[in-house]
């Protein structure tokens, strides 16, 4: 099978109260939003010749060296024929770039980053609370390989790696930490959580369905870089197999919740501290594929429609790509109230190529988010990312409308993370390139200006990344009124598929000055308000 046919996947306060339904059935986005627009800064950047010939699948960003700047770890599968690798001369190993801050990034070399396996995810993650990210690598490991060239033989078995951050270099710990054992072998994703609350970071492993016993593990955090498969203690099942993660608490208990597509299964955090399957919305995650190709992929919570509570997007792996839009109508007896709003919404229409990974973030900061799918329409070398700009809310719903028609969707990228990297208050994409003929790129956004707020929250008690803290903005001089409610979010990294993000809470304010903030952090263990906050700055909330 050549590298063109092979397909991508193979290889403390309560909720806020909702908004009104007679307040927020009609809102429109100002006429005068700025349409959503990004410039290739690949070259610029210095990163088309060290990921010529890459077949990458995964990539995260983060700031592993201390200095303020998002840096980026891209990984791509190393066990096909030289010739698949075209231009290079054969497997490229995954790479690490530094941040110089001039918009142009280096490599750092010698570093255990730069490996050869089949690397399908990454996260960089504060484990240890130090204030030093360390870096999480899923690997796609199989048993054994055909194999005999190196380093193709040695690529098909690498298994996950966990690196340790000393200093700002990197020391490979995956053998004796406890999170990357020799029985993970098929990793698709990791998710960073808290789930128990005790201020240290555990991570999630998806696994795809294609090895023998394929399971989702959780790998709690027990201190000291060291971790513990609690998998049946929280009352997970074994064979929950998936390709991306989302994770976020949906039933407003102050404990993470966590989707899982392909296996299209929720799982609800208990009052006994362990998780159970949400079976009462088995028939609303129902998937019946076209072929066997067509599987869920990528899954992102994000309020949509600004009534504080986190909605779900579904990505799909398919020629047939039949996007999904879940609207979150509240929490009942427990249970968060999702209802397929797809075709309502906008998103109806069938994208003909695959969509692995999506993320939602406000691209034009006009106040409102937009949805990014992973595909792509390529024409003369350059790439335009598929993104549904929000246009408002109608009838109780919000409405997306795509920036290009759908149907001249010809290309698509496994992951793509989304960073402001360059510090102007826009948000930017790294489409990560599987395909020999294309390459990835960094797209930098240069949609017209409007004002921006970046919220990052370092907790005490609370894990220090600040994961799990909810971030509500609303209109100055209306702290906590459910109807001025501008923004809502959770901070969460390694969400979609393939992809780690930043641990940061983005807001597009439109032609807003000053908001008011409120942070929840996790758990609910407190909150902190923040009045009279000017725009187009990141603000710091320390527990």
């Amino acid at each position: 099978m050549t590298r063109k046919m092979y397909c991508c996947v193979l290889f403390g306060c309560a909720a806020l109260s909702t908004i009104p339904e007679a307040t927020r059935r009609s809102v429109a986005a100002p006429p005068d939003a700025p349409a959503i627009a990004f410039d290739d800064m690949t070259e610029k950047a210095g990163m088309v010749a060290p990921l010529a010939g890459l077949m990458g699948h995964g990539g995260a960003w983060g700031d592993f060296d201390g200095d303020g700047k998002p840096d980026l770890f891209v990984g791509g599968f190393c066990d096909r024929p030289n010739a698949e690798y075209k231009p290079a001369a054969g497997p490229v190993a995954s790479v690490l770039f530094r941040n110089r801050g001039d918009g142009t990034f280096e490599v750092v070399a010698d570093t255990p980053a730069k490996m050869y396996g089949r690397t399908s995810g990454a996260v960089f993650a504060d484990l240890d609370n130090d204030g030093r990210s360390e870096l999480y690598v899923a690997n796609n490991a199989r048993n054994k390989g055909k194999k005999t060239e190196e380093p193709q033989a040695s690529a098909v078995s690498r298994r996950s790696a966990l690196l340790k951050n000393d200093g700002g270099k990197f020391v490979d710990i995956g053998k004796d930490c406890g999170a990357c054992p020799e029985s993970l072998l098929s990793a698709r994703n990791v998710a960073v959580l808290d789930y128990d609350n005790d201020g240290l970071l555990d991570l999630l492993v998806i696994e795809d369905k294609f090895t023998a016993k394929p399971r989702t593990t959780l790998f709690r955090n027990e201190g000291g870089l060291k971790f513990r498969d609690v998998t049946k203690d929280v009352g997970l099942p074994e064979n929950v197999f998936g390709l991306g993660v989302a994770v976020a608490d949906v039933n407003d208990d102050g404990r993470p919740d966590v989707f899982v597509p392909h296996s299209n299964k929720l799982f609800l955090s208990a009052k006994d501290g362990k998780y159970r399957e949400a079976t009462e919305l088995a028939a609303v995650f129902a998937w019946k594929p076209l072929d066997g190709e067509d599987w869920p992929c990528g899954a992102c919570f994000a309020d949509l429609n600004r009534d504080g509570r986190l909605d779900l997007v579904l990505s799909i792996h398919s020629m047939k790509a039949r996007n999904r839009v879940y609207i979150n109508d509240g929490v009942k007896d427990g249970v968060p109230q999702f209802r397929d709003v797809t075709k309502d919404v906008g998103l109806g229409d069938t994208v003909p190529v695959r969509c692995p990974h999506v993320e939602v973030q406000d691209f034009d900061n006009d106040g409102w988010p937009d949805i990014y799918i992973s595909a792509a329409h390529l024409v003369e070398g350059k790439a335009t990312p598929l993104i549904y700009r929000h246009t408002g809310i109608r009838d109780g719903l919000p409405r997306f409308e795509p920036t290009w028609p759908v149907a001249k969707a010809n290309a698509y990228y496994p992951a793509g993370p989304s960073c402001d990297y360059d510090g102007d208050g826009r948000i930017d994409l790294f489409l990560i390139n599987w395909f020999t003929g294309n390459h990835s790129r960094l797209l930098r956004n240069t949609s017209a200006t409007k004002a921006w707020l970046d919220v990052r929250v370092t907790g005490k008690t609370s894990n220090r990344m600040g994961i799990g803290a909810k971030v509500s903005v609303f209109a100055a001089g209306k702290l906590g009124v459910p109807e001025s409610l501008l923004g809502h979010h959770e901070i969460g990294i390694g969400y979609g598929y393939a992809s780690g993000q930043l641990p940061v809470a983005h807001f597009g304010l439109g032609d807003a000055t000053t908001v008011d903030v409120r942070v929840t952090l996790p758990g609910g263990k407190a909150t902190i308000d923040k009045p009279g906050v000017k725009a187009n700055q990141v603000l710091e909330v320390k527990e």
